[in-house]
């Protein structure tokens, strides 16, 4: 599943700072903001300028999400198109990493570098090979972690023009073509044979059209460039050029490129296309391994770390928060419970003392009815058991206890009577059955006679059984 992420883009001149956020998603790439915001009057002009206008960035750093890309000008690059025997990453790192390491004025360790695979052959990668003075690119980052702004990622500005050229411009897929990109911070070219670039080049120090000397050099500059390409690239001297600028170009500067390409030179406005800001953040939410990348890897590890931190300490603020709420509500329901119970002691401790009295009272009720009930009183029992007496049975003892059962003991000539006397006993709806039926022989005055002994048991009266 495709979770929504966010890009934004970040591309300044001497004039403004402007910014692009995108937001990605299953449906597609949306532009969510893009402003402007201008640059104080005489920023630049002032000795020891910052790189980057960062107290812009106390206004907007709260419009700023996802990842922020942004854009350096190719004045600050070096840049080189290779054709290297090899498409496999890792090959093409190491040898990228020799060729900057021979053509660059200061050495690797000073540098940060990326690059770019323009195409793909069989056997060989055609790639751009980017490099960034490190102190530059340290002292952008350090201006915008100031304002708690972090970089996620540093690009080139001429790439950000190509992506925007190739998306919504008509570029030659036969044959040589050369874009001439003119704005605040970029004035520089790109040749193009057969839809991909052989060449990116920075005209930066020639923005003063109006001085013939420097129409002179872009004169030259272009044609040097596009002589060069002919020892490597052979596409003759013909090529078709278009011109994409922010202001309408002077006379003088569409003459001499009329002169460089005499089969067709087409002017462009740039607010033809969508702004640099969303070329930025559009290549920041399409990024693949082979895109140019300029910020440092140990950026990228800080901001994961920052990352991972923000996170537990988001997750240990909630954590804590739910324990405190646990723990609140426990003590709430627990002071709930504990006045309930004060509550219920206090009514407890009003009814004791006659609760006490009356189960004393009752106590004594049941004494009472216990003694005064006639149901199974010794005279009611006798009567029941005389009845039940067998004429031949003797009665020798009867002890009776109240409510609890009457123990008899007697005797008779032969043992059949004392067994139906027994049965009679149990089958009495006035006892709760008979227990312990003993019988012995016994000799009497010289006779032998059959005693027995028998345990009645008295039922316990309703009262009784009532706690």
């Amino acid at each position: 599943m495709l979770l929504t992420t966010h890009t934004t883009g970040i591309h300044f001149t001497d004039k403004m700072v402007e910014w692009t956020v995108l937001r990605k998603n299953r449906t597609g790439t949306e532009k969510m903001r893009e402003e402007t915001c201008p640059i104080p009057d005489g920023f630049f002009e002032q000795e020891n300028a910052p790189l980057f206008p960062a107290e812009v960035l106390g206004h907007i750093h709260k419009q700023l999400r996802g990842i922020i890309t942004l854009s350096l000008p190719s004045s600050c690059l070096l840049m080189r198109v290779l054709e290297l025997p090899s498409t496999d990453p890792g090959e093409l790192e190491g040898m990228i990493a020799l060729q900057i390491d021979q053509i660059s004025p200061f050495p690797v360790d000073q540098l940060t570098t990326s690059y770019e695979v323009l195409s793909k052959g069989e056997n060989h990668s055609r790639v751009l090979a980017v490099a960034a003075p490190r102190k530059t690119v340290d002292q952008l980052g350090e201006l915008f972690k100031e304002q708690g702004v972090y970089i996620r990622s540093l690009d080139a500005e001429i790439l950000a023009w190509w992506s925007l050229l190739v998306a919504h411009a008509d570029i030659l897929c036969d044959g040589r073509m050369v874009l001439i990109l003119e704005e605040h911070t970029e004035f520089s070219m790109i040749v193009v044979d057969d839809g991909v670039p052989v060449c990116f080049r920075s005209l930066e120090l020639f923005h003063d059209f109006s001085d013939e000397s420097v129409l002179a050099e872009i004169d030259e500059e272009i044609r040097y460039t596009l002589l060069s390409l002919e020892t490597e690239y052979d596409h003759g001297s013909s090529c078709r050029m278009e011109v994409w600028s922010e202001s309408e170009l002077p006379d003088g500067l569409t003459d001499i490129l009329n002169k460089i390409s005499p089969d067709a030179v087409t002017l462009h406005r740039l607010n033809n296309i969508p702004s640099l800001a969303e070329g930025l953040a559009m290549r920041s939410a399409m990024r693949s391994r082979h895109h140019v990348e300029l910020v440092p890897r140990e950026w990228v590890e800080l901001q994961r770390r920052r990352q991972i931190l923000k996170f537990s300490m988001i997750a240990s603020v909630a954590v804590l928060t739910l324990w405190l709420a646990v723990i609140s509500i426990t003590g709430t329901v627990f002071t709930f419970h504990k006045t309930a119970f004060n509550r219920v002691k206090k009514e407890a401790a009003l009814y004791e003392e006659p609760a006490r009295e009356a189960k004393e009272a009752r106590a004594e009720m049941l004494s009472l009815e216990k003694y005064a009930t006639r149901t199974h009183s010794a005279l009611e029992s006798l009567l029941e058991i005389t009845e039940a007496l067998p004429g031949s049975v003797e009665i020798n003892s009867f002890d009776y206890s109240k409510g609890k059962a009457i123990r008899l003991r007697g005797s008779a000539p032969v043992k059949d009577p004392i067994l139906d006397f027994l049965s009679r006993l149990g089958s009495s709806s006035l006892f709760d059955g008979i227990k312990d039926d003993k019988t012995a022989l016994q000799l009497r005055e010289g006779q032998r006679r059959e005693g027995f002994s028998v345990t009645v048991l008295l039922p316990k009266s309703a009262t009784e059984e009532q706690p």
